[in-house]
């Protein structure tokens, strides 16, 4: 498959979903309408340190099949703490590291013992229904470190059946006092993504981030404030989306960008707190109700 543009041969900040499509992206009205008969969510709010997961997030468990992406996403390596939840990335041992076309072959048997191919293991959290205008809201405390980023974004694309879109927010673990804002429509991100000064050390202390979504905008927020905004309906990301965060190390491709992981590397994301309100709807629950001062 020819390589799309924002890929990571082209470009830093293609996302690792990219390399999961295994069929052409495909855009127009059909995908659109196959888009509409999808389990949608409704309004939610998931204080993790209070509700726990549920039965409506699901941790990943598997080898990401790109070999250019790093990291390897392990259950374990989510944890609910009293603080909310905790993503962590380590560098795997060299032991328990095995070929590609090994873990290809594994009938379970070598990922079951804690081996992969990769060179780090951490955790990705996704919701399972699909999601669409609105604002999303999430209170959380990005990883620090060179070579790390953590990520919260809306993405859906080739995997499935979809063509590339995406709205996402990511903090770079060599530079926690930025934050970068990025979206991909029919596989096109943005050709300048803004890297947008905090003012503070987000890897200090959990804080409210937003995104909201419409048909016509998308504008992101740090606490109350707009940040950015996309007001041409032709760049906005087309409906629906799931709802993913993670933390995971860049590769060769990505160290001028994010820099390189230690050896001995051990980074740790947490998330308090993620809530989705659809367009038009009724003010509901909100991470930002239970914040102060932000």
């Amino acid at each position: 498959m020819a390589i799309p543009v924002g890929s990571p041969a082209r470009h830093p900040l293609f996302h690792p979903l990219l390399a999961l499509c295994l069929l052409a992206a495909t855009s127009g009205t059909p995908v659109q309408a196959q888009k509409r008969e999808r389990d949608a969510g409704g309004a939610f709010r998931s204080a993790f340190q209070f509700s726990g997961l549920g039965s409506k997030w699901w941790l990943a468990e598997y080898d990401h099949p790109a070999k250019w992406f790093r990291t390897s996403w392990r259950k374990d390596a989510a944890r609910l703490t009293p603080a909310g939840l905790s993503l962590t990335l380590q560098r795997v041992p060299e032991d328990l590291r095995v070929s590609a076309e090994e873990m290809a072959a594994d009938d379970g048997t070598l990922h079951g013992t804690g081996h992969t191919a990769k060179d780090f293991v951490s955790a990705q959290l996704q919701r399972r229904k699909w999601y669409g205008y609105g604002r999303y809201e999430v209170v959380m405390r990005p990883a620090r470190g060179d070579g790390v980023i953590s990520a919260f974004y809306l993405y859906t694309g080739a995997h499935f059946g979809d063509s590339h879109e995406e709205i996402d927010l990511k903090f770079l673990g060599n530079d926690p006092n930025s934050i970068q804002f990025n979206r991909i429509r029919d596989g096109e991100p943005l050709s300048e993504p803004p890297l947008v000064d905090l003012g503070f050390d987000a890897a200090e202390k959990p804080r409210l981030y937003a995104i909201e979504w419409t048909e016509e905008s998308v504008a992101w927020f740090i606490g109350k404030t707009e940040a950015f905004r996309i007001s041409d309906a032709n760049m906005v990301p087309r409906p629906p989306a799931k709802i993913f965060l993670d933390l995971w190390a860049g590769g060769k491709r990505q160290a001028n960008w994010l820099g390189t992981a230690a050896a001995d590397v051990e980074a740790e994301a947490l998330v308090q707190c993620v809530s989705y309100v659809p367009a038009g709807q009724v003010p509901s629950p909100q991470c930002s109700d239970l914040m102060r001062g932000q």
